[in-house]
């Protein structure tokens, strides 16, 4: 069987993740900082606190800024399921989104881990799977949380089983079977497509 992912609310805690970037300085909070840095440099005041607190702000933003992360730092963000999974079946990313910050997420969340590939789209996934499917031995499985990429690869893919993915643990949409966690994936997969 071959697994394609959706990344955020699929396999990635987007939730704790906006939230802990919430957290983070601003770039214009950085910018502040940094005039009374440069105030305190050239006045007479001999402490320095702000240079050094300027210093320690810049420094985080540079290394946790929103587009640069360390390989590895946001793997704390991935749902509990998500590496025993990804180690134990054939999977594959297709992720959609502004190509720059999605990159940085998705690298960096899964860096270290066994993956067959990561798939970027700036459109719906159905032509995409579509074309991943056309050299590709099925059977098939796509999982998402989106409603809209569903439909997508529902009408561009019927040989591929679509599995809504529901981490909040609502019903879902009734039109595809509905999983709640990675672990129940190969219990709701039909028989499998001929390829």
């Amino acid at each position: 069987m071959k697994y394609f992912l959706d990344f955020d609310r699929t396999i990635f805690d987007t939730d704790a993740f906006k939230a802990s970037l919430a957290k983070r300085p601003t770039l214009l909070e950085l910018l502040t900082q940094f005039k009374a840095a440069v105030v305190e440099f050239f006045g007479h005041d001999e402490t320095m606190s702000r240079r050094r607190r300027f210093s320690r702000t810049w420094g985080t933003f540079l290394s946790h800024g929103r587009f640069s992360f360390a390989p590895g730092e946001l793997a704390c963000f991935l749902y509990e399921d998500t590496p025993g999974f990804l180690a134990s079946h054939d999977c594959t990313i297709v992720t959609y989104g502004v190509r720059a910050f999605i990159t940085a997420k998705v690298t960096t969340a899964v860096f270290g881990l066994q993956l067959t590939d990561i798939v970027y789209t700036s459109r719906r996934k159905g032509r995409t799977i579509a074309r991943l499917t056309a050299t590709e031995p099925g059977p098939w499985t796509f999982v998402d949380d989106r409603h809209f990429q569903l439909a997508s690869v529902s009408k561009w893919c019927p040989q591929v089983q679509v599995i809504e993915m529901r981490r909040d643990k609502g019903k879902g949409n009734g039109q595809w079977p509905v999983i709640h966690d990675l672990k129940t994936l190969p219990l709701v997969i039909s028989e499998p497509s001929k390829s």
